[in-house]
C-alpha cells in the first residue's frame, strides 16, 4: 500500500481553523470572566449566598438546640408529677387549696 498522499492545502486549512478556534475560545472565557467578576450576578451574589447559607446553618444550630430542650421538657412533664406543678406554680400562677399565693409586680 502507498501513503496517502498530503495536501498541503488542506493542511494550512486546518491550522487556520484551529487557530480561530482557539482564538474564539480565549475570547468567550475573558468574556465569561469578566462577566463572572463585574456583574450584579456574579462574584457578590456567591459572597452574599455564602453568608446567607452560614446564619442559616447557625439559625438551624440553634433551633436544633431549643428543639432538644423542649423535648427533655415535655419528657419530664410526662414522666414527673413536680414538673407540672411548677409549670401550674410559675406560668400559670395556681396553688394549692389553703396556700395564699403573693403576686409582686414585674420590673
Amino acid at each position: 500500500m502507498l501513503p496517502p498522499v498530503s495536501n498541503p492545502m488542506s493542511r494550512r486549512a486546518s491550522q487556520v481553523t484551529l487557530k480561530a478556534v482557539v482564538l474564539l475560545a480565549g475570547v468567550l472565557f475573558i468574556v465569561f470572566a469578566v462577566s463572572f467578576f463585574f456583574s450584579d450576578r456574579g462574584l457578590h451574589e456567591l459572597q452574599h449566598a455564602r453568608t446567607r447559607v452560614a446564619t442559616l446553618r447557625a439559625s438551624i444550630t440553634r433551633l436544633e438546640a431549643d428543639n432538644a430542650r423542649l423535648r427533655a421538657e415535655i419528657d419530664s412533664v410526662k414522666k414527673s408529677s413536680y414538673a407540672v406543678e411548677r409549670i401550674a406554680r410559675e406560668d400559670l400562677g395556681m396553688s394549692r387549696k389553703g396556700e395564699v399565693v403573693y403576686m409582686l409586680p414585674k420590673k
